[in-house]
This record gives C-alpha cells, structure tokens and sequence, in this order.
C-alpha cells in the first residue's frame, strides 16, 4: 500500500499541534532528570559508601545508557500508550473518521497514515528524552569532578549503543499496539490508557504470581509480553545493573528466553494487535455516532 506524503504530513502537523504531545515530553525528561540528578548524583552524594556504586552506574557513562534506556521503556510504553490513545479516539469524537473515509480515503490507508505519523512523533519523544538523559549524565559526571568516557569494561561501542537503542524501541511496540488496538476497537481514550496501564502494571504481578509458583505456570509466565521483554532488555546490560523497570523482578539473563525467541513472541503479539485493529476498522459502521470518552 501506497502512502501519501501529504496526508503523512498532514497527521504529523495535527499531532504536534495537540498539547499533549509536549506535556508528555516534559513528563519524560522530567522523569529522566529525576533518574540522572536524584536517584543518581544526589544519591551518590549522600548514601553510605554500601549504596554509593549503585548510585554512580546511575549517571555516570556509559553504565547510565541502560539505566536510560530501562526507565525509557518502561514509563515511555506509558506514555506512548496515553499519546496513542488520546490521539485516536479524539479523531472519532471530532468526526473527522467518517469524513477521510467518505472523502475517498480507504480505510486501510486512514489507519496505516494515522500509525505512521503516532509512531514518528513517540520516537522523537523517546530520542529527545535520551538525548536529554545523556546530557544530564554529561552534566553530573562533570560536576562530580569524574572522567567522562564512553571506555569501560564490557561498555558497548557505537554501533553497540545504537542496537541497545533498538532493542529498547522493539521493546515499547507491543504495548504502544496495544494502545492503538483498544483504542481503535473501543473508539474511547479511557478503554485506551487504563487497558494500557492494566497491562503494564498487572501482568508484571502476574508473571511474579506464575513464576513464584513454578511448573506449567512458571511455563506460562514466559509466554507474556513482559517475559520477553526482560529478555531482550537484558542484553543491553553492563555488568552488575539493578533495574528500575516496573516489569523487572529480579531474573538473571540464563533465567530468561533467548532473546531471539523473545524478539519473535512479541512480533506475534504485534502482529495480533495490528491485524485485530484493522479487521474491526475495516468492518466498523462508520454511518453510528461515536464519541471518544
């Protein structure tokens, strides 16, 4: 399928015209500086020297990459899922679905054009934030009198950096699809973000629940989204790393999948989510009133 640049362009400047877009980012470099400046230096500062390691790897370079990237998939999926959510619903209580598709705008199109431009906006955000991070660390380390290097023990090279930041934006679709697929089914911001926030926050207690188990159920817990996600995440790991990730509990990396199965589960479940979102669009009445709650 073909997609118009124009229509592209047009999704993208309606995007970044909405306030929530900014107020978002602000959240995530906010949440980025609390990571760099408290939990890190401010940390490192005044903690007994038991806790002071752990508050260095936090902003100091190149330990404080995965520390970004972790938090960045974690409350980013949040994130996006709320952007994605509001986005779409509110384009059925403008109308404005019914209008692209009466105007000769296929649906399928529609869809992919509006996915397009979310996706293009959530990664900008997510690479302002890193870049934001990053220089917050740059920052810290040269307060604290510390060498700034990218040199150390099993720290990653360029490109290495560049497939950490890969891993951590594979490691965002399924619940950013998720979003997009409630939203999309339900035509409602409220189905969208609390479905979102339930998965986040509940399946990683009900992979605790099944793992604490053991058995068939602990065979079950590695079929869920965060499983997988903790897998491939924990190859962007330096050394010792304690986490700050809500669906983090604790596993080791022989613990976990292979990371290449985890990769292949959770492009099913991205491939399950896009096909639901667009078999229930193609089908949906678009003549019934619908508004976004």
């Amino acid at each position: 399928m073909r997609i118009n640049a124009g229509l592209l362009s047009a999704e993208l400047l309606k995007v970044r015209k909405r306030w929530l877009v900014y107020i978002l980012l602000a959240v995530l470099i906010g949440g980025a500086a609390v990571q760099i400046w408290l939990l890190g230096y401010v940390s490192w500062r005044t903690d007994d020297v038991e806790y002071r390691a752990d508050a260095l790897r936090s902003f100091v370079l190149p330990y404080a990459l995965p520390a970004l990237l972790e938090t960045g998939q974690s409350w980013g999926s949040v994130i996006v899922g709320i952007l994605i959510s509001s986005a779409v619903a509110t384009e059925y209580s403008w109308g404005t679905v019914r209008q692209a598709v009466l105007r000769g705008q296929t649906r399928a199109e529609y869809l992919t054009v509006k996915l397009l431009g979310l996706t293009l906006i959530s990664t900008a955000m997510l690479l302002l934030t890193l870049a934001a991070g990053i220089l917050f660390s740059l920052m810290a380390t040269s307060i604290a009198g510390l060498p700034i290097t990218f040199d150390a023990p099993g720290g990653p090279n360029a490109f290495e950096a560049i497939i950490m930041v890969l891993r951590t934006g594979y490691c965002i679709l399924p619940y950013a699809l998720m979003a997009f697929c409630l939203t999309v089914v339900g035509r409602s911001t409220a189905l969208g973000v609390a479905g979102t926030l339930m998965f986040v926050f509940g399946e990683a207690i009900i992979m605790g629940i099944l793992l604490g188990i053991g058995g068939v159920w602990a065979d079950i817990a590695a079929f869920l989204p965060a499983h997988n996600v903790n897998a491939i995440m924990a190859a962007n790991r330096i050394g010792y790393f304690n986490s700050p990730a809500m669906r983090d509990i604790g596993l080791s990396a022989s613990e976990l999948p292979d990371p290449w199965v985890a990769a292949l589960l959770i492009g099913v479940y991205c491939v399950g989510l896009l096909a639901l979102a667009y078999a229930v669009f193609q089908k949906r009445d678009m003549t019934a009133g619908a508004g976004a709650s």
